[in-house]
């Protein structure tokens, strides 16, 4: 079986992960001399890596943030300084989800309310769990 023809069964078998790194994997394993078996595990690693990206590019697209890019790590937590720190970092550890429970952000606007439950919604995405974001006015 030549290349083109692996890229087509790989493509076939639904790996495309696989598929996309072939060229270079093979051309690494070439370059650095590589066992058969760390070729193919790192295929595998990429094709992992890719069905890991596409889960969460899902989980993200469901959950129908308004603003996708709002994490903990950009939370300005000097802006408002009456923000339990603590409380919201608990939230991002998605226990409360274990627990089977909801989170609720009330307060005045401007606040960072919606920026912190899209922030914990992506924290908890990362963690394997599914969100529903809504917001009421």
């Amino acid at each position: 079986m030549n290349l083109v023809e692996l890229d087509r069964s790989l493509k076939k078998l639904r790996l495309s992960g696989m598929a996309n790194t072939l060229e270079v994997r093979i051309r690494q394993a070439q370059a650095d001399r590589m066992a058969g078996v760390d070729l193919i595990s790192a295929l595998v690693q990429d094709e992992l890596t890719r069905r890991q990206d596409r889960l969460l590019a899902r989980r993200i697209k469901d959950a129908e943030f308004r603003d996708t890019g709002k994490t903990l790590d950009s939370f300005d937590f000097d802006f408002n300084k009456k923000m339990n720190r603590a409380l919201v970092f608990d939230l991002g550890a998605g226990h409360f989800v274990l627990r089977h429970e909801d989170a609720f952000f009330l307060g005045p606007p401007g606040t960072g309310k919606s920026h912190l439950a899209q922030a914990i919604g992506h924290a908890v995405i990362q963690q394997g769990h599914r969100v529903l974001y809504r917001e009421v006015h």
